[in-house]
């Protein structure tokens, strides 16, 4: 039988083995659901796993992607909140992708019944398990397995609240899923409405599930859960930690012979002191008593801290409790094979892996790194690369498996290895670079010794993910190879100089990324295979984003949309239109062409394998283009579909999401929920990339723009401004836009002397210019600084090299800004000087300049407008024929902006 609780096992638990129980289609019954029928949608039937209080769980086929599945179908006579919990579950699980947790393939409705097709695992649930008497070490290998699918859990925003061993299936390769995420939510979703009285089923030491308020299972819940308060992720450590001390001391933590007694003893505290004769080492107790604490803030501060003291034995630090499975797993896959004694079926991971990550090579990086500014970085790059590694092997084991089983045919087994192949070759590829090494691919590229150091952290962060490759409908897109021996050769030789090229680009290598790409371009024209092709093609418009080459980008991605759809590869396809979008919408001035075809760009978002993703790119660029539009309802609905989706992909680039995030919190009009959403995009950076990084600093300078109080933005970029040029000194043009936004802020805040200060030292960013726009922003600070300093010539002067960049984009939206702030510093000098007229129709020219962005909620624009109408007013007073009632409406206007930020005119 199959406990409902653990639905997506095959397991038959009275004897303790894992069979499969399929039972011809015709023969059984539903329990109440009806006949078994031999077909329920695509899916074909195999057999029936099990029953409960809410449904039934059958094992079927899904002919699209090619396996086997568990149908998870919700009883006819279920109540309305059992449906929808049913799909709470799946529409959680499914933006989880991970090893340690139950992947959701689908779900939806059948003839009304609501279902979920989710893995199959087969195995037995973690309580059945530990029925058996276990070594200790194999214990704590479950139990970390599972607490890293919770962690994952956590890292996506869910809370689990009901964590428990019957929620914990081990499959065969001896990985623990989670399980039952019925009771999930996000970290930000409010408390459940209570009811007036809760129910129970089942016994307390396996499915006691309260509903309303206290959901959870009350053996295992968090005090904060039986007082009806907000669980969050500290609430699922203490269940883990319930179920871990459980496991180990063969009795539950706190003691009663009822809920209500366990409920007492948990809200006073009361934790049983372990049992005699305990073999479990005293430390780990310890650790197991922190969890347990009554206060969440006492507990650990998050389950990845609490699995990296699991992990390691603080009494003798050299000594690792369970032979290498702190690091996320590569060593641990080894441990399996040294602690059985045995080989294992489809143990060849780690010999395949051996070459690309080994001891030495690790060793090696770490001494690369250890110079770095920053204390931390080797250790969070090496926790990244290991938990990579420890991931690659694991998948790599899955496939072989899922094969083995006859789950899955030649062909996709194939495909999946190819997919993990070039997932090794990434890996291969960062810890080249990182090291200082050149391989056959970039051979004669500037090593680590001669060029800028590798951006390490961003590296990590947009390694390609692992998880992808067990996803059918992706791995097969990607499959595709000529069938002439020496053209496939060619092929993947372009393939593995591409996955170079954007390993250099990740790491700021931007000369090395572009001459590798174009060297893979040449190579693909000349093979003439339109799926590679169309991928060299994208590698090197992204590469010309990056310096903001719209020009050379465009060409690109056009021919590259082409080839992507003659090779039918809709996720190229989709990636290229949306890029499109982006580059003619926003940066070419062709914002009505690009909204007709908006609706196109998401039809083929919707047609790539993974379309949440893509769908999320392309709504998010849309939403951009109308924003320059001014159409800003469709445009706020347009990012907020892009956000929903972006949670909703399993494979999502963490800073494409915080872009996202910051995307849509500046289209908030609401102060406090705009400075939530802000938060969160410069959280998931900070964790990421870390505070100091370039991408981080960037989204904390943008997040200033957009801050509602005066003093606050100013306070904010005093701060972040001179890290970078600590942490960033070629960093020449985000560098210079934070100095600018600091120093009108300090001029509107009546702190003249220290705005100067500040336009002197961001000079700096401009030591050496590289681009026209890096000239340009350095001839409009010498510009503010002469015009302010009382030097109204020098600023003119200045103000003709700085017009230059600019006005050769003229007809571009988002370059008018830019010009109106130009003609404001032209129109106060002209002031100066003592010419009315010029100075009026320079400020004139300058108005309409700020209107592109003046319906958005940033801090700048209405002050910039402000303060060119009161210029323009006192020109409009000096002139032949003043102009009294205009200068009147104009002065009124600003005074009223300037009053409602307590600001001031310089």
């Amino acid at each position: 039988m199959a406990h409902e609780d653990n639905p997506v096992t095959g397991t038959s638990t009275s004897h303790g083995e894992v069979t499969q129980d399929v039972v011809p289609a015709p023969a059984r019954n539903l329990g109440g659901v009806g006949p078994l029928p031999a077909k329920l949608g695509r899916y074909h039937v195999l057999g029936q796993l099990g029953a409960g209080g809410m449904g039934v769980v059958l094992t079927a086929y899904d002919p699209d992607l090619d396996r086997k599945v568990a149908l998870k179908l919700l009883r006819a006579h279920g109540n309305a909140g059992s449906a929808g919990r049913m799909l709470r579950e799946a529409h959680a699980l499914a933006r989880l992708s991970h090893p340690n947790v139950v992947q959701i393939h689908d779900t939806g409705a059948i003839d009304g019944q609501v279902f979920i097709a989710m893995e199959l695992v087969r195995g037995v649930d973690l309580r059945t398990w530990l029925t058996q008497p276990r070594p200790l070490v194999e214990v704590l290998r479950a139990f970390v397995d599972a607490g890293r699918g919770l962690a994952a859990a956590h890292d996506a925003g869910f809370v689990h609240r009901d964590f428990k061993p019957e929620n914990v299936l081990l499959g065969e390769d001896g990985r623990a899923r989670v399980a039952d995420f019925g009771l999930v939510r996000l970290h930000d979703e409010l408390p459940d409405e209570p009811v007036n009285s809760p129910s129970t089923r089942g016994a307390l030491g396996h499915s006691l599930t309260v509903t309303g308020a206290r959901l959870g299972t009350p053996g295992y819940m968090s005090p904060e859960q039986h007082l009806g308060l907000t669980a969050d992720a500290r609430s699922d450590q203490f269940s883990y930690c319930v179920a871990l001390w459980e496991a180990l001391h063969r009795q539950r933590p706190f003691a009663g012979d009822s809920p209500e007694a366990i409920v007492a003893a948990v809200r006073a505290g009361r934790l049983r002191a372990p049992p005699r004769g305990s073999r479990v080492p005293a430390e780990l107790n310890r650790l197991l008593q922190r969890g347990l604490a009554y206060d969440p803030e006492q507990r650990h501060p998050s389950m990845h801290a609490l699995l990296a003291a699991l992990t390691v034995d603080p009494a003798r630090r050299r000594r690792r409790w369970l032979l290498g499975l702190v690091g996320a797993g590569l060593l641990a896959a080894v441990a399996g094979v040294w602690l059985s004694g045995e080989a294992e079926p489809c143990a060849g991971g780690p010999e395949a892996l051996a070459p690309t990550w080994n001891p030495l090579r690790r060793q090696a990086v770490a001494e690369a790194l250890t110079p770095s500014s920053d204390p931390a970085l080797p250790r969070f790059v090496l926790a990244g690369l290991d938990a990579y590694a420890g991931e690659w092997l694991t998948s790599h084991r899955d496939a072989c498996l899922d094969h083995r089983r006859g789950e899955q045919s030649s062909a996709l087994l194939d495909a999946r290895m190819h997919c993990l192949d070039r997932r090794r070759q990434t890996l291969a590829a960062v810890a080249r670079l990182l090291v200082g090494e050149a391989g056959d691919v970039d051979a004669g590229r500037p090593g680590r010794a001669e060029a800028e150091p590798p951006d390490a952290a961003q590296l990590i962060a947009r390694m390609p993910a692992i998880s992808a490759c067990a996803d059918p409908a992706v791995v097969l897109s990607e499959a595709a190879v000529p069938e002439d021996p020496a053209l496939a050769g060619e092929v993947a030789a372009v393939a593995s100089r591409l996955i170079t090229a954007r390993v250099r680009h990740d790491a700021g290598d931007l000369e090395g990324a572009r001459a590798l790409a174009e060297d893979a371009l040449a190579r693909a024209r000349r093979a003439k295979f339109a799926p590679i092709l169309a991928e060299a093609l994208l590698v090197q418009a992204r590469i010309h984003f990056t310096p903001q080459q719209w020009e050379l980008a465009r060409p690109a991605l056009d021919e590259a949309l082409v080839q992507a759809v003659a090779a039918r590869r809709d996720d190229l396809a989709a990636e290229a239109m949306a890029r499109l979008l982006f580059v003619d919408g926003v940066h070419l001035g062709r914002t009505a062409e690009m909204l007709r075809l908006a609706p196109l760009a998401l039809a083929m978002a919707a047609r790539a394998p993974e379309p949440h993703a893509a769908r999320g790119l392309a709504h998010n660029n849309i939403s951009v283009v109308q924003t320059l539009s001014h159409e800003r309802e469709r445009a706020t609905l347009s990012m907020k579909s892009a956000v929903e989706e972006m949670l909703a992909a399993p494979h999502t680039d963490p800073i494409e999401l915080a872009h996202v995030f910051f995307n849509a919190a500046v289209m908030t009009a609401a102060p406090a929920q705009r400075h939530a959403g802000l938060d969160r995009a410069r959280a998931l950076l900070a964790e990421r990339l870390g505070p100091r990084h370039l991408v981080t600093l960037d989204a904390r300078m943008a997040a200033a723009r957009f801050e509602p109080d005066l003093k606050m933005g100013a306070a904010q970029l005093d701060e972040v401004c001179p890290e970078y040029l600590r942490g960033h000194g070629r960093t020449i043009t985000t560098c210079a836009s934070c100095f600018n936004l600091l120093v009108h802020l300090q001029m509107y805040l009546g702190e003249t002397t220290r705005a100067l200060a500040s336009a002197e030292q961001g000079l700096s960013c401009h030591a050496r210019p590289f681009t026209d726009q890096d000239a340009s922003l350095r001839a409009k600070a010498q510009a503010f600084i002469a015009v302010h300093s009382g030097h109204p010539l020098a600023a003119l002067e200045h103000l003709k090299q700085a017009r230059r960049w600019p006005d050769s984009l003229q007809g571009v939206p988002w370059i008018r800004p830019e010009l109106a702030e130009l003609d404001l510093i032209r129109g106060r000098a002209l002031l100066l000087l003592d010419r009315p007229a010029e100075a009026t129709e320079a400020l004139e020219q300058a108005m309409p300049g700020y209107a592109i962005f003046v319906d958005r909620p940033e801090l700048l624009t209405p002050l910039l407008l402000a303060e060119t109408q009161t210029l323009l007013a006192r020109a409009l007073l000096a002139a032949e024929t003043p102009d009294h009632e205009r200068a009147a409406q104009l002065t009124a206007s600003a005074q009223a902006t300037l009053a409602a930020h307590g600001a001031v005119v310089p």
